[in-house]
């Protein structure tokens, strides 16, 4: 709008008033045109607002299409009525703005403003004051949408919010250093719980204010190579002090925060707790070297048929299970008056000899013993009474411990473990070495046995009766011994991994998931072990039961469809009838699994006249009985045979070559 006067030329435009002499009139003319031009066409909303009332009396294009109002519709409004609601009302929102004006003439900040059709947006206002000379004192306010960086700062916040509680929330340590001074810019909550120290503390420290120098030059010389490197670093074990947890050993990884120029501006730490992983995995390995010594020592026992030339090797692994420096071995004489001495240890050769006999009351363990009891003496200097300690004592020992050697209810000696420090038998494991003392009392009474069997024909078939006991009690032993000990063991083991593993562990869990899978693949081995050696069954619920479940059981394994027949097994026979008929049934089906080549077979069992009757059959490659009764092929003949004798039975074998077998053993009930 402009008003033209005789002597000269008012021009508004924009609000901003000139008065122009006629000479002049044509350039500001061209002055008001660009004026408005520039105004037309800025990016920017323009409000002229009259400072008396807060009425708008200009706005330029951008300000209309920004708010929605059609040409010269906003004149002569209040300036809130851009204003939107917020926790005020748009009348006080403007209220504070103008306040701040009258007091400072300027102001300058963000704005929650509303459409025409009520949309809110925001926008950035920046207000100043100057005086009109048809309006008086206005207030120019410029006005930017800022709805897109608003919504972008919103994003950003809400991620952050977001990565914040993820990092928060994860159950390892997660910090985050300065790379120029290694201090402390972040902490999350696994951090502070488990270094013991509030994050306020940390904040701004580095470890030298926090762990001893040798810790704080190690994690400071890792934290340098990381930076230098600008590459990852793993460190698998990493010890270290806490304030309420004492020292742990952590898994660590350092990760350095590079700039857009590749610089590094922070490192990043993440670091899992795996001292327990760590005590479970030594236990594991214990555990598992145990077992393989346990197993080599079984094997040297079961080999040889004499306890002397099984004995090195007994020693070498009772010194590597208990840690011990030398073995010997002590075994009473029938009447529990003298003791014969057997060592295999290079420090006996200035000690008893092998022909040496101890009276057995001159020897302090022998109360221990006889009462099936350890004798563990921690400070031998306790016994020098006794000469034979003396003896023991002038060889550099200074601990023993003495275990009963048990088969049955017999006692038939006791095994000497020696080491040469005070307390040195407090790190051998009493269960443990048990195992082992048993399985050679079980191989001293088999060694008795076969030297009372060497001495004459006529006593071989009670002695022969009295060998298949022991390897009863042999197999009972190493049944009961495996699912007790090792399996209770195992179990714990396991329950173990399964806490740790209810912990998330982002870097491990795959690992703990495959220990899991070998622990209950160990446990499925020990108890097949167990009922392979004698099934509890056989004991507690007879011979039919077992013979089922043995049936059942060589199907699933060999998939060999197995029928079992029987008549009048519905009750108990003696003890020795039923292991004898249900050890004949598992070599025979051994046998027809190995030999036969076949996809069935079966059982038959009957009583009749007092006489048990089984028959095992198959319709397979059968084979010569001849050449089987000569030198025992075709897998246990002989000793199928020799147990049914051994019972007051017979058994025989038809058999064919091409037409299949049929094993017959009869037992007098």
């Amino acid at each position: 709008m402009q008003r033209f006067e005789p002597s000269t030329t008012v021009c508004y435009t924009s609000g901003v008033v000139a008065r122009i002499p006629h000479s002049t009139h044509r350039r500001a003319n061209e002055t008001a045109r660009l004026s408005n031009e520039i105004l037309n066409h800025v990016s920017e909303g323009v409000f002229l607002i009259r400072a008396s009332d807060g009425v708008i009396v200009f706005c330029n294009p951008r300000v209309e299409q920004m708010f929605g109002y059609s040409s010269g519709e906003l004149s002569g409004k209040h300036v809130s009525t851009v204003n939107a609601p917020t926790d005020k009302s748009p009348e006080e929102t403007a209220g504070e703005i103008i306040k701040a004006l009258h007091a400072a003439g300027q102001w300058e900040g963000e704005v929650y403003n509303r459409r025409k059709d009520g949309t809110p947006f925001w926008c950035h206002a920046s207000v100043s004051t100057f005086t009109h000379a048809e309006f008086g004192p206005v207030w120019v306010s410029v006005h930017r949408d800022i709805t897109e960086r608003k919504r972008l700062q919103e994003d950003l916040l809400r991620t952050k919010v977001f990565l914040d509680s993820i990092v928060e929330h994860i159950p390892n340590m997660v910090f985050v250093k300065d790379a120029t001074t290694l201090a402390f810019v972040l902490f999350n909550r696994a951090g502070e719980e488990f270094l013991g120290y509030r994050r306020a503390d940390l904040i701004g420290k580095n470890d030298y204010d926090f762990f001893p120098k040798e810790e704080a030059d190690f994690f400071t010389a890792k934290d340098r190579a990381v930076l230098c490197s600008k590459t990852l670093l793993d460190i698998p074990e990493e010890p270290i002090k806490t304030a309420q947890h004492g020292e742990r050993i952590l898994h660590t990884k350092k990760i350095p925060i590079l700039d857009d120029k590749g610089e590094p501006t922070y490192l990043l730490g993440i670091s899992e707790d795996i001292t327990e992983r760590q005590h479970a995995e030594r236990i594991r390995q214990r555990h598992q070297r145990e077992t393989t010594t346990i197993n080599g020592i079984l094997r040297a026992i079961n080999t040889h048929l004499d306890v002397k030339a099984a004995f090195p090797e007994v020693c070498a692994g009772l010194r590597e299970l208990a840690g011990c420096e030398a073995v010997s071995l002590n075994l009473f004489d029938e009447g529990r008056e003298w003791l014969s001495f057997l060592a295999a240890d290079a420090p006996w050769a200035v000690g008893p000899s092998p022909e040496t006999r101890l009276r057995a009351a001159e020897i302090p363990a022998v109360t221990d013993i006889l009462a099936g009891r350890p004798h563990v003496v921690a400070d031998l200097a306790t016994e020098l009474q006794y000469p034979i300690v003396q003896l023991i004592y002038a060889l550099g020992f200074r601990s023993l411990v003495s275990l009963p050697l048990c088969a049955g209810s017999d006692i038939a000696g006791f095994l000497n473990l020696f080491w040469r420090e005070v307390d040195g038998c407090q790190g051998g494991e009493i269960g443990t070495l048990t195992q082992v003392t048993n399985a050679v009392a079980i191989a001293v009474e088999k060694s008795r046995l076969f030297e009372e069997v060497s001495l004459g024909g006529e006593r071989l078939a009670i002695l022969s009766q009295r060998l298949i006991e022991v390897q009863e009690i042999e197999r009972r032993h190493l049944a009961r011994e495996l699912h007790d000990e090792v399996g209770q063991v195992l179990t714990a083991l396991k329950l173990s991994l399964d806490a740790i593993d209810r912990t998330p562990l982002p870097a491990g869990h795959a690992r703990l998931r495959d220990a899991r899978q070998h622990l209950d693949e160990l446990l499925a081995r020990v108890r097949d072990l167990s009922l392979d050696l004698r099934p509890a069954m056989l004991d507690d619920l007879g011979l039919l039961a077992a013979l089922v479940w043995l049936v059942d059981r060589y199907s699933q394994q060999s998939n060999i469809r197995m029928h079992v027949e029987h008549d009048g097994l519905d009750r108990r026979f003696a003890p020795q009838i039923e292991t004898g008929a249900y050890r004949i049934v598992q070599e025979a089906l051994t046998n027809v699994a190995r030999h036969a080549g076949v996809t069935q077979a079966t059982v038959r069992l009957w009583v009749e006249e007092r006489t048990l009757t089984i028959q095992i059959i198959d319709t397979g490659k059968g084979f010569d009985p001849a050449l089987a009764s000569v030198d025992g092929v075709r897998g246990g003949v002989l000793g199928m045979r020799e147990r049914a004798r051994l019972l007051g039975g017979d058994l025989t074998v038809e058999s064919t070559p091409g037409e299949g077998t049929r094993v017959i053993a009869r037992l007098p009930v």
